[in-house]
């Protein structure tokens, strides 16, 4: 919903527009005038043509809405340009139906309508074909800068989510319980415990060397989420399994960067930390149509059944980055599960190919 504010200035911006083409083709008048034998008033004249512009410009709120709802883009340039032509006759028809009255009863002319329509309204396509321009460049202007904030939008929330990543691996707790379990697992199993430790450095390096894309493929993200679990491994031991579900041909698909590491770690920090039985975490992808279907899915306690289900900090970065990256396309449901345990399901149109930048 557009403020008051602005509502007000594209008024005033139009206004002046309309006014500056209207003294512009006043400043023409006079330049010719003064080479006229016999001079004509000037007053009338001004009154006359701005009046004749304000007119044309009545049209406006016409135009700034086909350029923005019905740009001319491929591959109906064509048949844009011919609604476009079209609009612009039916103004320059109810135009004159205003002009042509004003100006005989302010200007005491005598002028027919038709003959100013058949005779006159070159000019005012003319003004319209400008003026229309002109609302093409400011809107190609305005959604340039629209991509611009939206892109440093997105680049803020990657650096929150890798921020948040990092701050989740050095938290205290996790590099404690990590290095205790490393300690304690090299008393017996040397390899395993040097298994372990390589797995903190390459989840530790995956996240402070991570790129700027703001997508990555989906095998690269199960890397990470995989690097992630086989610490909880060392650390909670019989405790805690899980399983990947996701076919090879999806392995490519393009996913928002830092989207399931953080989302199983809060399976792990609400569901495994505070029980003491087995849980299970299956991190499963799917295709539906032209939708790509991530799903993390746990055996746990669930969500409370009879109160609010309330969401933390990471929850919400992550349903605003599905939004500002995917619109409406983009959602995030966490759900209880028939069979007991919640469900975190991630919904986003599928993309193959090159990540983006």
């Amino acid at each position: 919903m557009r403020t008051r504010t602005a509502i007000w200035r594209d008024i005033l911006l139009y206004t002046a527009v309309w006014t500056a083409l209207g003294l512009f083709s006043f400043a023409d008048w006079l330049a010719s005038n003064s080479t006229r034998p016999v001079h004509r008033p000037w007053p009338p004249m001004f009154g006359s043509i701005m009046l004749d512009y304000y007119t044309t410009g009545l049209a406006t709120p016409v135009y700034v809405w086909l350029v923005r709802r019905v740009p001319i883009v491929a591959p109906r340039i064509g048949r844009t340009i011919l609604l476009y032509l079209l609009v612009m006759a039916v103004c320059v028809f109810l135009k004159w139906s205003i002009d042509v009255p004003l100006q005989n009863a302010l200007f005491h002319e005598n002028h027919s309508f038709w003959i100013v329509l058949i005779a006159d309204s070159s000019g005012a396509v003319l003004s319209l074909v400008i003026f229309v321009v002109l609302l093409i460049a400011l809107e190609w202007y305005r959604t340039a800068r629209q991509a611009e904030v939206r892109a440093s939008t997105l680049a803020a929330q990657l650096s929150s989510a890798q921020l948040d990543a990092l701050r989740s691996q050095l938290d205290p707790h996790f590099l404690f319980n990590t290095l205790n379990g490393i300690s304690a697992l090299m008393h017996r199993d040397v390899q395993a415990a040097d298994t372990m430790l390589t797995r903190l450095s390459d989840m530790l390096r995956a996240t402070l060397e991570s790129s700027s894309a703001q997508e990555v493929a989906l095998r690269t993200e199960l890397e990470t989420t995989r690097l992630y679990l086989d610490i909880m491994d060392a650390r909670f031991g019989d405790r805690l399994s899980w399983s990947f579900d996701v076919g090879e041909p999806l392995l490519d698909e393009r996913v928002p960067s830092f989207l399931l590491q953080p989302l199983v770690e809060n399976v792990v920090r609400h569901g495994v930390h505070e029980s003491s039985r087995r849980t299970t975490i299956r991190v499963g992808a799917e295709a539906s149509g032209d939708a790509l279907v991530l799903r993390i899915a746990d055996d746990g306690r669930g969500l409370p059944a009879d109160a609010e289900v309330t969401e933390g900090i990471g929850l919400r970065n992550t349903r605003r980055r599905l939004a500002e990256l995917y619109g409406a396309a983009g959602r995030l449901d966490v759900t209880n599960r028939d069979g007991g345990g919640t469900e975190v399901v991630v919904t986003i149109p599928r993309r193959v190919g090159l990540v983006a930048t």
